[in-house]
């Protein structure tokens, strides 16, 4: 063999196995278990792979909370970030609160190790004059990265 049919094949190897490396750093989906039983007005599951949204519908004048439990079934720790998005409205509500339940055994942003579960309670109240209809999703990247860096238009952190 040439140098250069070496020096290809070493390149292709190594471009491999870098990305096979940083595809392992991300979540993926295994079978999902159900909930226990909750008060909340939505209980979700989340697994850290899958593009993790839910829309809720809230009327005027009303608070509902949902329990959400975030499931890392990767081998390798990643750091997730909770976050709400107006869809109706377009225009953003000033009486809208979206935040932490007093009760959430976890916070919205954290770190979670592999095999690990979050359970994350939200309180939603709506003091608006309109109903509104947002989303309530998921973001995940590196364990030492920074989540604020992977909100989009319109996407707002939980905190």
């Amino acid at each position: 063999m040439s140098k250069k049919s070496i020096s290809a094949i070493l390149f292709i190897l190594v471009i491999s196995l870098s990305i096979i490396s940083l595809y392992t750093t991300f979540a993926y989906n295994d079978d999902i278990d159900n909930l226990g039983s909750s008060k909340a007005d939505y209980n979700l599951i989340y697994s850290l792979k899958d593009i993790n949204n839910k829309y809720v519908h809230i009327s005027k004048n009303e608070e509902k909370y949902v329990d959400i439990t975030l499931i890392n079934t990767y081998e390798s720790p990643v750091k997730y970030g909770m976050y709400y998005q107006i869809i109706n409205p377009k225009e953003p509500s000033d009486g809208l609160k979206v935040s932490l339940a007093p009760d959430s055994t976890d916070l919205p942003e954290n770190i979670i190790k592999p095999k690990q579960n979050r359970n994350i309670s939200i309180k939603i109240v709506n003091n608006s004059n309109n109903d509104i209809e947002l989303i309530i999703g998921s973001l995940i990247g590196f364990e030492n990265g920074n989540i604020q860096d992977l909100v989009s238009d319109n996407q707002i952190l939980i905190k």
